[in-house]
């Protein structure tokens, strides 16, 4: 049984991870916290700095804006018991990190992420949401709006079907060293 869920959110799967949240929070009587972190100097941005860097980051500010606007307008809809918390992300930390972190300073039982496809041409890059699964003690559930996923569960919720899939950090095995 969770008592707080943190969610997090942002531009991208902002919907599936909030929906499916807000469904879990309803389903428990749970907390809800709802989280942005906010990348100040996305790799666009500083790779825009030679045409207008102010432009790409006021961008980026009314991205937040608007993220934060959506997350608390159906938090709000919803009525579940629950914030909304913007920051922005620390110089040389990673997504993953950040998030796991948050759900240990805020006490989080279950921590609902988005997943995307990885992009190929960033192949340096981990999934975020294998990032959170990895360091975090938590439980992770990891929802997308992806069709055909066939090793998926279904779930539904008011707002739209779901797919999601289920991650138990805590119940990993330790690595042989």
């Amino acid at each position: 049984m969770q008592k707080h869920i943190l969610v997090a959110v942002g531009p991208g799967l902002s919907h599936a991870a909030l929906t499916l949240g807000i469904a879990r929070a309803r389903e428990f009587n749970a907390r809800l916290t709802a989280l942005h972190i906010v990348d100040r100097m996305p790799f666009w941005a500083v790779s825009s700095a030679q045409y207008d860097l102010g432009a790409a980051l006021a961008h980026v500010d009314r991205l937040a804006r608007e993220v934060e606007r959506h997350t608390l307008q159906t938090m709000r809809a919803s009525d579940v018991d629950g914030v909304c918390v913007t920051m922005d992300l620390p110089m040389r930390a990673t997504l993953g990190r950040v998030i796991a972190q948050a759900a240990r300073e805020f006490d989080a039982d279950l921590i609902v992420i988005g997943r995307a496809k990885g992009a190929h041409w960033r192949f340096w890059e981990e999934r975020v949401s294998d990032a959170v699964s990895r360091h975090s003690n938590r439980r992770v559930l990891i929802a997308s709006n992806r069709a055909g996923d066939d090793d998926e569960a279904l779930a539904e919720t008011k707002a739209t079907p779901l797919r999601f899939t289920i991650v138990d950090s805590s119940q990993r095995n330790a690595a042989p060293s």
